[in-house]
């Protein structure tokens, strides 16, 4: 059986359709968390950009179903890796996604006469752009360490790298040409749209049922603190942008350093999440024993924790990171605990990447993930350019 063109797209408009009305109603019903928002939004616009394509296919004069469908694709990718970058803790980026969508906008817009293909390499690039972003987020801190997080980042890289050989072709022959007909045409293109769809939604179901379930002790909180007995994300990041704005008007140097507990999606593999849960809960009480008196600890999510104290040069937050270290090797092992933690430690401080708690938080971040490479249980210094 040979399904002609309408046929195929009407299918995957459906398939959108469904898998976000899914989604929708599962983050509605339930905890409706800052990641969760934004990832409904990557259904709702796939809803708004298969209507808009539908009705440009079935109905004359409807040249601005395109450019609805155009701009809503946009905000597909882009939704999903803005949501990838809440999950991690991170800020949402959203700005760049509606740059580029108002860029699209306004192509597609100029680009009416030319009929079904109006803005057609804009939003292809725009696309390319968000989804390569999106991959690189959904390897990235927590999402790294999540066999859904990695689906992610492979299915955003496989629409990127679609998209980026469809301008390519498209540009260099136009739509007529046999190659662009063959495997880039609407009929293909809507294959791989279905494929991405459903693939896309059952890794952030996943994703968003393990964060609102409380899998982890890093994903709970009482009060302001997690369940481990330091800052939560939240309350650390008032507590810290408070400090680091005080300490830029007083002209004094802070340091923040960043702990990333070894092998700990093994350790819950091999001994079950309690025992992940146990070791997140005596790592937390190891740093608040090593940690300076007057540092603000607060725990991102998971195994990651976050230290910032005052410093009087380059070599405390190193120091820091050193101490935590010697507690981990010379403490006894909590009951309950199988195995002694290592961890991977970034650092970073206020006179070299500035009084800003993002480029702060980033600086560390990017730290941990190269010791991680090299194999963890180290400590790394990174320094962002001003």
């Amino acid at each position: 059986m040979t399904l002609d063109t309408l046929t195929l797209m009407f299918v995957t408009s459906l398939v959108a359709v469904l898998c976000g009305l899914l989604f929708i109603l599962n983050t509605s019903f339930n905890r409706n968390d800052p990641p969760g928002r934004v990832w409904s939004l990557a259904f709702i616009a796939g809803i708004i950009a298969a209507v808009g394509y539908g009705t440009n296919a079935g109905v004359t004069d409807a040249w601005w179903g395109i450019t609805v469908g155009n701009v809503a694709m946009i905000l597909v990718v882009g939704s999903l890796w803005s949501g990838a970058r809440l999950y991690n803790g991170r800020r949402s980026g959203f700005e760049l996604v509606l740059i580029i969508a108002g860029v699209v906008l306004v192509v597609s817009l100029v680009q009416v006469p030319i009929g079904e293909w109006a803005g057609a390499v804009s939003v292809w690039v725009g696309i390319t752009i968000v989804g390569t972003l999106g991959g690189l987020e959904a390897l990235r801190a927590r999402l790294r360490r999540n066999l859904s997080g990695r689906m992610l980042a492979l299915v955003l890289w496989g629409v990127a790298l679609y998209m980026a050989v469809r301008a390519v072709v498209f540009l260099a022959g136009g739509p007529e040409t046999h190659v662009f007909e063959t495997y880039f045409g609407t009929g293909t293109t809507s294959v791989v749209n279905m494929a991405f769809v459903v693939i896309a939604t059952v890794s952030v179901s996943v994703l968003r049922a393990e964060r609102t379930g409380g899998n982890a002790v890093g994903d709970l909180a009482v009060g302001i603190n997690s369940a481990a007995g330091v800052l939560s994300a939240a309350a650390f990041r008032q507590a810290a942008a408070d400090h680091v704005d005080r300490a830029a008007r007083s002209g004094l140097r802070l340091a923040l350093v960043g702990a990333d507990i070894d092998r700990l999606p093994e350790l819950n593999t091999a001994f079950g999440r309690e025992s992940g849960d146990a070791a997140i809960a005596g790592f937390a009480a190891t740093l608040r024993r090593a940690v300076p008196p007057m540092a603000v600890i607060g725990h991102p999510g998971s195994g990651r924790f976050l230290i910032l104290a005052p410093a009087a040069s380059v070599a405390d937050g190193r120091a820091i990171a050193e101490r935590i270290q010697t507690a981990l090797v010379d403490e006894p092992l909590p009951a309950g605990q199988q195995i002694r933690l290592t961890a991977s430690f970034g650092t970073a401080d206020t006179d070299d990447n500035g009084h800003d708690l993002v480029l702060l938080t980033d600086a560390v971040g990017s730290a941990i993930e190269a010791v991680k490479v090299s194999g963890g249980n180290d400590i790394a210094t990174r320094e962002l350019p001003a």
